[in-house]
């Protein structure tokens, strides 16, 4: 356990956002305050969790008089791009990311309310939504109440696509019952997972967005970016992650250990030029392949990158118009590429690929060499079923 040590001014020096548009934490703390008064609170939360000003949200609660009692952190913690280090108040600060991956009872025993404000990316298997889910479901079992501060996606809300999750292939990073990319907020998400929550009682509630609609683009808001994990390092990053997360399952750099991770992809092995060829063949829309050569130089992870300071070839991906682009017949693309032109590609880790796609159906259709078609049409008839129970938990048009 961490304690973060801070110092804050006994004024309200929290700047809501001068705008329309407001964030739900700045929602919360103009408007619903009075939902956290002489209650006991946690913050479950990182270093995305701020305010259009950049102030974090536990920063800005105690400016305004709320109990903060502990801070509850996700996968990756504070460590990255932090710097918070000021003097004055001592709150723990405690991993999610350990044995369990949520608190244990005891952790909120002495906790009136939960606060969670995290940035997500718009897929199942960036692990946020992972932590969302179970420790609502924890907050549930112990009679907890449950705030969910919303925030503007990343990806397209009006794009959803992929294998919805297999029981069978649960895990952290493939955890949520929604296809790989949801179309929702984080928000529309928690609505959504609490009705697979059984439990009638459970006090949850969503602090909606203001003047916030479906068509506006994360970039149009001018707030301030925050890398939500260390090889997130760019908006451009974070758009084109659900494309290249698949790579992870392979033998196939995902540019991890460059200045532009997940926006290319390849290995020592590969063919640029072919794989480009492969891929512009699908004429695939919203989306441009160009091939490059980089070589994997840094480690930010706690493990070293694949082919450190070896010279890989592989393809570059650029966004050319994002509401045509569709990361998931993209990233489908990308390993049927692969699969056809690189004969040393493989899955690795025991097939950790399944628990990414959420199924195995994905990897034996490559390994068949199905077409990109018939991998596409399998997942068609959940998607639709999908469609028609997300529409119940949209709360912008």
């Amino acid at each position: 356990m961490l304690v973060f040590v801070f110092f804050t001014d006994s004024r309200d020096n929290t700047k809501i956002n001068n705008g329309s548009f407001q964030l739900g934490d700045e929602v919360l703390i103009s408007e619903k305050i009075g939902l956290l008064k002489d209650k006991r609170v946690a913050v479950i939360t990182n270093r995305t969790g701020i305010l259009s000003n950049g102030k974090y949200i536990f920063e800005a609660l105690i400016n305004k008089g709320v109990n903060v009692v502990k801070i509850f952190t996700p996968e990756h913690g504070f460590d990255t791009d932090d710097s918070y280090k000021n003097a004055g108040f001592d709150i723990p600060v405690i991993s999610l990311y350990g044995k369990n991956k949520s608190f244990e009872e005891t952790d909120i025993e002495d906790i009136d309310v939960l606060v969670f404000d995290i940035q997500e990316l718009g897929a199942r298997y960036y692990t946020y939504t992972s932590t969302l889910y179970m420790t609502m479901m924890d907050a549930s079992k112990s009679g907890k109440k449950f705030i969910l501060c919303d925030r503007p996606s990343t990806a397209n809300l009006n794009y959803f696509d992929g294998f919805m999750l297999n029981e069978h292939f649960t895990s952290f990073v493939g955890m949520i019952p929604t296809p790989i990319m949801y179309g929702m907020t984080i928000g529309e998400l928690g609505a959504y997972l609490r009705s697979y929550i059984n439990n009638d009682g459970f006090d949850f509630e969503v602090i909606k967005m203001k003047n916030y609609t479906r068509k506006i683009n994360y970039e149009d808001l001018n707030l301030p970016w925050v890398n939500p994990s260390p090889n997130i390092v760019s908006l451009e990053s974070a758009k084109i992650y659900p494309a290249l997360c698949f790579m992870e399952g392979t033998n196939i750099s995902e540019g991890r250990g460059t200045d532009t991770p997940f926006q290319q992809f390849g290995a020592p092995f590969c063919n640029g030029e072919e794989l480009t060829f492969v891929l512009n063949s699908f004429h695939l829309e919203g989306v441009s392949f160009k091939a490059v050569k980089f070589m994997p130089y840094k480690k930010i992870s706690s493990y070293d990158p694949k082919f450190m300071e070896q010279e890989c070839n592989g393809v570059s991906i650029t966004i050319t118009d994002f509401s045509k682009f569709r990361p998931v017949e993209v990233a489908i693309a990308v390993l049927y590429a692969l699969r056809a032109s690189a004969k040393e590609f493989k899955w690795i880790e025991n097939n950790y690929i399944d628990k990414l796609a959420g199924t195995s159906k994905l990897r034996t259709m490559i390994n068949e060499s199905k077409s990109f078609k018939e991998i596409i049409d399998t997942y068609y008839d959940e998607l639709e079923i999908y469609k028609t129970k997300r529409e119940k938990f949209l709360l912008y048009n």
